[in-house]
């Protein structure tokens, strides 16, 4: 009887069982897997979170394309100045005077002065290309970063899902335990009313430790049920006052297609982890590229001007004579402008290729562990499928092997043990198919997720939508 316990330690444990609560159950809704995996890939703030990491890079690649865009700046100063007038020609003494003497003081008036430059790149080396194309392999990286997080999701909710269900059919499993000790103990009753030979005073109490069993297999259920019920109930944004139904039953077994080769030459395919390394790799070496490019010098043209005026300040027009305060002058130029500096480049240039390296040691990690992977979870199913057909034979068997002694005993042919025997088997045989079911099933979907094969069956965006 010790198996009907392990059974219900083992649900208890699993923290993603759940229980439909409050409503009756003709009048929940019934949602399935792919259902509740699109309700949670919808509502994953994960997977919203990897998102605006897209949206983030894309605005990254927006800034560095932005570069190859004619550059303005402008600068505005206003204040006071002293007043000034134009010198003047003295002939009768053959010189210049000047009505403002630099020692006296003729008041003062305000001056404004805008001063903007127009800089348009013509040629940098790769400077910019460089930047811009490694920002859109950023891009790339972070969508593979979305597809990995939905993987995540989806296998919490089918853990959730299977575990549900795995607890649904539990429960089953103790009204059955429950219908054989009840007609188990009408007959050790009736029989010992008779002073029957066949039935002791001590089975009685044997039939109630199985009863004692049972109903802490079912209290551990129950309370796991809840627990995990409202964690499902998390992933998919439901609040209290939603309730749902899962089908009754765990789906049947079917063996993993094709090889273990076929799953990892589908992993070196289909893993975004790959996607990434392989885009993460191009964007190092590109943003390599570019930090070498900052040796080079940049070519550009140009628009530079001003605008001054004082109204206290008589100006010129000799031009040759700077007047900070009064002037009008736009032109255009070319130039080239070229950064040195004594190891500041170069160290760049050195972390750069560090971090290329490091993501090139990273992806040959992957490489080597990405099949390991594979190759426990694709052994896993297999493991599940063959334990899955053995135990149902065996708990098909232990069942007609209880009814069995059940009629044997009535016709006074058979044991009470074996009844006892037939029960403690039936149930420890019952339990652990169904748990091979719910490893089974759990399997695949890691399986897929280990592959990155659950990419071809992720619903479109559009398409998504929350069941209430």
């Amino acid at each position: 009887m010790r198996n009907w316990a392990r059974l219900g330690g083992v649900i208890l444990g699993l923290t993603i069982l759940g229980t439909p609560m409050a409503a009756p159950a003709a009048e929940l809704p019934v949602l399935t897997l792919p259902q509740l995996i699109s309700m949670a890939l919808k509502f994953s703030p994960e997977v919203k979170a990897s998102k605006s990491e897209v949206t983030l890079a894309q605005e990254q690649k927006n800034e560095a394309h932005a570069y190859r865009f004619p550059q303005f700046d402008s600068t505005f100063i206003g204040g006071v100045v002293p007043n000034a007038h134009r010198p003047e020609l003295d002939l009768a003494n053959n010189k210049i005077r000047y009505p403002d003497g630099s020692t006296r003081f003729n008041g003062v008036n305000v001056f404004g002065r805008l001063d903007f430059t127009l800089i348009q790149p013509l040629y940098t080396f790769g400077k910019i290309a460089f930047r811009e194309d490694a920002a859109d392999k950023n891009i790339k990286v972070k969508e593979a970063g979305v597809e990995a997080k939905k993987g995540e999701v989806i296998v919490n909710v089918a853990q959730a899902y299977y575990g549900l269900v795995l607890a649904e059919q539990g429960k089953d499993v103790v009204r059955e335990a429950r219908s054989y000790l009840s007609d188990t103990k009408q007959r050790i009753t009736r029989l010992l009313g008779f002073k029957s030979a066949n039935v002791r005073e001590a089975d009685l109490y044997r039939l109630a430790a199985y009863e004692g069993a049972v109903e802490k297999f079912a209290a551990e259920a129950d309370e796991g049920a809840k627990v995990a019920y409202l964690a499902l109930k998390a992933l998919i944004g439901y609040g209290s006052d939603q309730n749902f139904r899962v089908p009754p039953e765990l789906p049947n077994p079917s063996q993993a297609p094709s090889t273990l080769d076929y799953h990892i030459r589908q992993a070196l395919e289909l893993r975004p982890e790959f996607t990434q390394l392989k885009q993460g790799l191009m964007a190092r070496q590109l943003l390599v590229d570019a930090a070498r490019a900052d040796q080079y010098p940049s070519l550009f043209f140009a628009v530079m001007g001003a605008l001054a005026g004082a109204p206290g300040r008589q100006t010129t027009r000799d031009p040759y004579i700077y007047d900070y305060f009064n002037q009008i002058y736009a032109l255009p130029v070319v130039g080239v402008k070229w950064h040195f500096d004594f190891g500041i480049l170069k160290a760049k240039i050195g972390q750069a290729q560090a971090e290329l390296e490091q993501l090139k040691n990273t992806e040959k990690t992957a490489l080597m562990g990405i099949p390991v992977e594979v190759a426990q979870q694709y052994g896993k199913v297999q493991e599940n499928y063959k334990a899955s057909v053995g135990l149902e034979k065996a708990y098909v068997n232990a069942r007609r092997w209880l009814v069995t002694a059940f009629s044997n005993f009535d016709m006074g042919v058979g044991k009470l043990d074996d009844i006892f025997q037939a029960f403690e088997k039936y149930g420890a045989f019952r339990g652990d198919y169904l748990l091979a079911l719910y490893q089974y099933n759990l399997a695949v979907t890691k399986l897929d997720k280990a592959t990155g094969a659950y990419r071809r069956s992720l619903p479109a965006e559009n398409s998504i939508s929350q069941t209430k």
